[in-house]
C-alpha cells in the first residue's frame, strides 16, 4: 500500500464510479481496478460494493476513507511545510469567529493578513459560537475562537482571555434605573431572550442557573445576537451578553449592560484547532496574526 493507492481509493469513493474516478484522476480504468483489488487483498476485506449505479464503500471502506483522507492531508501539509520553510506563506487558511467577536477581530485580522502575507487566501467564517467546535473537528475551518473550558476530545486550545457577562436591558426599563450591578438570582427570574443551544452564552447562563438550582425563564430563542438586542431595546425581554458586544451596533445607545454578581458569569475564550490535523504554513501565519491581535485586545483593557 502506498499514498498513491490511497488517493485512488479516495477518488473512487468520492466519485462513486470507477469510470468517473478514472477520468478525474487521469488513470486508465483497468489500472484503477487493479489498484483497488490490490488494496482489498492487502486489507483482506471488501472495501466497496459494486452496483449497477456505481460503487458504494462498505463499512470497512468508509473507515479506510476517513483515515486515508487524514493521511493524505497530513502528507500534503508536510510537503508544504518542508518546501515552504524559506518561502513566504501562501495558500488557503480558514478561521472561524463567533458573531460576538467579529466586530473586534475580523476586519483587523483580514487587513493584517493582506498586508503581511498577500499570497495567503484568507477565509473568515462567522457564526454562532456553538458551531465553532463542530467546524474545527470536521475540518471545515483550520482554527476557531471558542468559549468555555469543557471541550470534546481531539481539540487543542490556547487560552486568549476571560470576559464577564452582564444583563442587557433597555435604558427605559424599570430594572435599569439606578443599578450598577444585579444578582444572578434576580436575572434568572426575568423573561430572557437567548440564543438556542449550543450557543456559548446560552450554555454559560444555563450552567450558572444549575449552580443556583434555579430554572431559566426563556421567553424567546433567537439565533441572531443583533436581533436579540433589537428586541431587548423594544422591551420585549432581557438578555445576557458581554458589555463589549452590548455596546456595539445601532441598538447600543438604547441599551444598558448591568454587571451580574453573586456569582459573576465569566467565560473563557480560546483559540482552538484539531490536535490531529497539523497546520499548513498559511494557517500557521494566520494563527500568529490572530494571537497577536487578541493579545493587544487584552493589553488595552478590553479583555481580562
Amino acid at each position: 500500500m502506498d499514498l498513491r493507492q490511497l488517493r485512488y481509493f479516495l477518488g473512487i469513493v468520492e466519485h462513486g464510479s470507477l469510470t468517473r474516478a478514472a477520468e478525474a484522476l487521469h488513470v486508465a480504468q483497468p489500472a484503477l481496478s487493479l489498484h483497488l483489488r490490490r488494496l482489498e487483498d492487502e486489507f483482506g476485506c471488501t472495501l466497496v460494493h459494486r452496483t449497477a449505479r456505481g460503487v458504494v464503500p462498505t463499512e470497512s471502506g468508509q473507515r479506510l476513507a476517513i483515515r486515508a483522507a487524514a493521511l493524505v492531508e497530513q502528507m500534503g501539509n508536510l510537503r508544504d511545510e518542508i518546501r515552504g520553510l524559506e518561502a513566504a506563506p501562501s495558500g488557503p487558511a480558514v478561521i472561524g469567529i463567533p458573531t460576538s467577536l467579529g466586530p473586534l477581530l475580523t476586519v483587523p485580522l483580514a487587513l493584517e493578513v493582506r498586508r503581511r502575507f498577500p499570497s495567503v487566501h484568507l477565509r473568515v467564517v462567522e457564526g454562532l459560537s456553538g458551531h465553532m467546535l463542530e467546524w474545527v473537528l470536521s475540518g471545515q475551518v483550520d482554527m476557531a475562537l471558542v468559549f468555555g473550558t469543557e471541550h470534546p476530545p481531539g481539540l487543542a486550545t490556547r487560552f486568549v482571555a476571560r470576559e464577564r457577562l452582564g444583563l442587557v436591558a433597555a435604558k427605559t426599563a424599570a430594572i435599569a434605573t439606578g443599578r450598577d450591578r444585579i444578582d444572578l438570582a434576580t436575572v434568572l427570574g426575568l423573561p430572557l431572550i437567548l440564543p438556542g443551544k449550543p450557543h456559548g452564552v446560552r450554555a454559560e447562563v444555563e450552567r450558572a442557573a444549575l449552580a443556583l438550582h434555579s430554572a431559566l425563564d426563556v421567553v424567546m430563542e433567537i439565533d441572531a445576537l443583533d436581533q436579540i438586542k433589537a428586541l431587548v431595546a423594544e422591551q420585549a425581554g432581557y438578555t445576557v451578553l458581554s458589555e463589549r458586544y452590548a455596546r456595539f451596533g445601532p441598538e447600543a445607545g438604547n441599551l444598558v449592560c448591568i454587571p451580574i454578581v453573586a456569582p459573576e458569569i465569566e467565560r473563557v475564550i480560546s483559540l482552538a484547532h484539531a490536535s490531529d490535523r497539523p497546520f499548513s504554513i498559511a494557517a500557521k501565519a494566520v494563527q500568529e496574526i490572530a494571537l497577536d491581535h487578541l493579545d493587544r485586545l487584552t493589553r488595552d483593557g478590553r479583555w481580562i
